[in-house]
């Protein structure tokens, strides 16, 4: 693998907190720390049962270069959150960890999923790109178009 997947620890907060800067909020809603949404992330489990939740520190050269959150139940694997150190950002680096996710299932998730999905703001353009540039399709926008589903299928 080309990165190293590493289990978040509460010590990993302040890192990833500094990455939350206004234009990650904006595109994530994460205001009130990471520390926060994988906690409730955690807590929300109890209503999937048999769901595996991951939250990995992502490093490249023994530097940490993103925060991805993600799961799978029933055979569909959710990226629920994923974000990119600011001076990072624009460089490819969130296509290439969606890709090695996708490509090391079976290690990264314990399993291999029928497919992958993730639900992304109309607005978050970054996200749409590295997105779809690992393979993922727009599949439907949420009935009240907040938000929109992308797609990929491990056909």
């Amino acid at each position: 693998m080309e990165f190293t997947w590493t289990d978040y620890r509460a010590e990993d907060g302040a890192l990833v907190d500094g990455w939350l800067d206004k234009v990650a909020v904006a595109m994530t809603g994460l205001d009130m720390g990471w520390d926060d949404y994988w906690n409730a992330v955690q807590a929300d489990a109890v209503n999937f049962p048999g769901c595996k939740d991951f939250c990995k520190l992502v490093s490249e050269n023994g530097v940490p270069v993103a925060v991805i959150c993600y799961g799978c139940h029933e055979g569909i694997a959710t990226i629920s959150e994923i974000v990119v150190a600011p001076l990072l950002r624009g460089k490819g680096i969130g296509t290439r960890i969606l890709r090695e996710l996708v490509s090391h299932a079976d290690e990264l998730l314990g399993e291999q999923p029928d497919s992958f999905c993730a639900v992304i703001y109309p607005g978050n353009l970054p996200s749409q790109r590295a997105f779809l540039n690992a393979g993922f399709i727009f599949d439907s926008a949420h009935e009240d178009g907040t938000s929109w589903n992308y797609v990929r299928r491990m056909d």
